[in-house]
């Protein structure tokens, strides 16, 4: 077969879903060296990230504007191209697309249909296009999707609920994985990473975003509270705000007493954030809504407790492997960091469970599942 694949993500500033079509692409090169692929790019570089193998090759379509690149460019050149099967990766896909072309898509999550009473509208005009984006887009490719791939059983569940016209067998789940360089490292080596984002002594670790789902004001408040009673001494860093200077956190930080105890970074390297998971006390990640939660995972791998919501995938990703608790209620995240700090039978237990769970997940079964999704369309063609 000649399998088309929307790769644009995997190219750079990879986060959930470029790290998902990264890792598909490299480990299919790994496994399959029988059908073809061409990789659809929009950026000159990609020759120096994605695989240089005999039956891969990488084409780079114009233009930049990503509605034209995905609703024309993409479907014309994957029609010239002569493909049996085009995997959209992105949580979007070509409304219209050759007949002859199996579709398969992968929709992470329904987040964009939820209201606003669920999921808090964000801040970023780029975020809020997105919604609007696939609001219109995705129901209108269902009509000639083949398969659809989801990440949780969580989101398979979701995405029935919300596309009616689907069917059950019409989605198959392929779970994610933390990379393998995300485990435990010398504790030694821990004082580089401290000393060049200026944290001194024990630290709780959080990635934020301005997102309003991922929480991170609950996080900064419930800390700021704990801080203000005494009972902890631990420092909060929190990874993944641009220009945090800028953002309403860093304004309720300033209003406190505690602008030194919080550290805001901007995104960094994943060797950074491996030695940070390291070094952490606590992890939290009391999202709103998750159609996977890759975060759990990475911090289970470098040994950290992890403290996680109780709703949407986190359960089924985290199993009992993580304190659990509602993302709404700051009394019940405070207590938890409280209790985690205080009883290191319990974070021992934390660890121990959270190496196991880590482990249960692989990338190259995630690329061996889908693989089977693309034989199944082929024969079906």
């Amino acid at each position: 077969m000649i399998i088309g694949i929307d790769a644009r993500f995997a190219v750079y500033n990879r986060r959930g879903i470029g790290n998902y079509t990264f890792k598909l692409i490299q480990h299919l090169a790994g496994i399959d060296r029988c059908n073809e692929y061409i990789l659809y790019v929009d950026r000159d570089d990609a020759e120096n990230v994605l695989p240089k193998q005999s039956n891969f090759r990488i084409k780079k379509l114009f233009p930049l504007n990503y509605l034209i690149w995905e609703q024309i460019a993409l479907p014309i050149q994957a029609r010239k191209d002569s493909v049996n099967i085009l995997h959209c990766t992105g949580n979007t896909a070509p409304i219209y697309l050759d007949r002859k072309i199996n579709l398969v898509s992968s929709i992470m999550d329904v987040m964009y249909l939820k209201s606003y009473s669920d999921l808090p509208k964000s801040s970023s005009l780029y975020q809020r296009l997105g919604r609007i984006y696939r609001k219109v887009i995705v129901p209108k490719t269902l009509s000639h999707i083949s398969r659809v791939i989801t990440i949780s059983n969580y989101s398979k569940d979701d995405i029935l609920k919300h596309f009616l016209a689907l069917r059950e067998g019409e989605i198959v789940v392929t779970y994610l994985a933390a990379d393998e360089r995300f485990h435990v490292v010398d504790k030694s080596i821990l004082a580089e990473i401290k000393n060049k984002l200026g944290i001194s002594g024990s630290y709780i670790l959080s990635l934020g975003a301005t997102d309003p789902r991922k929480n991170t004001e609950l996080i900064i408040k419930t800390f700021i509270e704990l801080k203000n009673q005494n009972k902890i001494e631990e420092k909060l860093v929190i990874v993944g705000i641009p220009d945090w200077k800028n953002t309403r956190f860093y304004d309720i930080v300033q209003e406190s007493n505690f602008e030194n105890n919080v550290i805001f970074t901007d995104f960094i390297s994943e060797d950074d954030l491996v030695l940070l998971y390291n070094g952490a006390s606590i992890f939290l990640y009391p999202s709103l809504y998750e159609g996977f939660g890759m975060p759990v995972l990475e911090a289970m791998s470098c040994g950290v407790p992890v403290i996680t919501s109780n709703i949407t995938s986190m359960p089924e990703i985290a199993g009992d492997a993580a304190i659990l608790i509602n993302p709404r209620d700051p009394e019940e995240l405070k207590s938890s960091i409280l209790t985690v700090l205080n009883d290191e039978k319990l974070r021992n237990e934390l660890r121990e469970l959270g190496f196991k769970q880590a482990k249960k997940f692989s990338w190259r079964r995630m690329a061996e599942e889908t693989l089977k999704v693309y034989q199944m369309c082929g024969k079906n063609a």
